[in-house]
């Protein structure tokens, strides 16, 4: 199961325009052959700019084949302990970022995130993330 952050569906819904939107599509490409491809009721928050509505939201995302998963208490742990730890270190933001409660549903779920946010690693040190530095062409 691959779980996309919001970045590369952002991409995916700019048909491939921008610097980063190419390797978005071809990794995406890969990962609807893989197997199930999702993400959650998050990422459709930080989506709603891109639709006019929620049904026409759920019909891009459906269109792409991208099933969105219910976000459960086990992810909403396993995000606030790594905020936790990102605090500890000095990380200046005092509100959970959503990259944590992406992350963590990712984690909690087993799946590989493709993102292009490579220092989630740090604080998720057992998940799998696709990355332009970790899978190049």
């Amino acid at each position: 199961m691959i779980f996309l952050d919001t970045n590369i569906i952002i991409d995916l819904f700019s048909n491939g325009v921008g610097a980063e939107a190419g390797w978005s599509m071809d990794r995406y490409g890969d990962a609807v052959s893989a197997g199930p491809v999702v993400c959650d009721q998050i990422v459709l928050a930080e989506l709603a700019g891109h639709a006019p509505g929620l049904s026409a939201l759920r019909d891009r995302l459906e269109r792409l084949e991208i099933r969105v998963l219910a976000f459960a208490d086990d992810a909403a742990f396993s995000a606030g302990s790594a905020f936790r730890e990102y605090r500890r270190r000095g990380g200046p933001k005092r509100a959970i970022l959503t990259d944590f409660l992406i992350a963590g549903h990712a984690a909690v779920l087993g799946a590989t995130l493709m993102t292009r946010d490579r220092q989630l690693a740090t604080y998720f040190p057992d998940l799998t993330l696709i990355t332009p530095e970790t899978h190049h062409g």
